[in-house]
């Protein structure tokens, strides 16, 4: 049977929920913030195994058994969702990057000495290999 709750019930979680919104700010987590989020979530996916091969014992049940299966289900979910928040932020700057570069190269005057613009071509290739590298790390390429 279920309970149900009073009408206000909803509104006070919806305010609760937008206080806290105005606490931390709308801003979204920086790429940084990104890595360490799914750094955590690895090591609670980690964390949820280990439970789980815990739970195997012959006194357990099969609920015990499952309960631990979803925690693991529910990691995995999370660590996928903060998985993609990573792989975004490094597209997002190989993106940037590779505009950055195209932009320096469409920069340089069809009559310029070459020799004038090596450096900052070279220092905008940089940019992108380094970006390119932090996109093959997510991959393991």
């Amino acid at each position: 049977m279920k309970r149900k709750l009073p009408a206000f019930a909803g509104a006070t979680a919806a305010g609760a929920a937008m206080g806290l919104l105005a606490v931390t700010g709308c801003s979204p987590p920086s790429p940084q913030e990104n890595v360490s989020q799914a750094c955590a979530a690895s090591d609670a996916m980690a964390s949820a195994i280990e439970e789980f091969r815990a739970s195997l014992s012959a006194d357990a049940t099969v609920e015990e058994v499952r309960t631990a299966r979803d925690k693991v289900s529910d990691a995995y979910e999370t660590l996928t969702a903060e998985m993609e928040d990573v792989a975004e932020d490094r597209a997002n700057d190989l993106e940037t990057n590779v505009d950055e570069f195209r932009s320096a190269v469409d920069q340089v005057p069809d009559d310029a000495q070459l020799s004038d613009a090596l450096e900052s071509l070279g220092n905008e290739a940089s940019d992108v290999r380094t970006a390119l590298d932090s996109v093959d790390s997510d991959l393991n390429c």
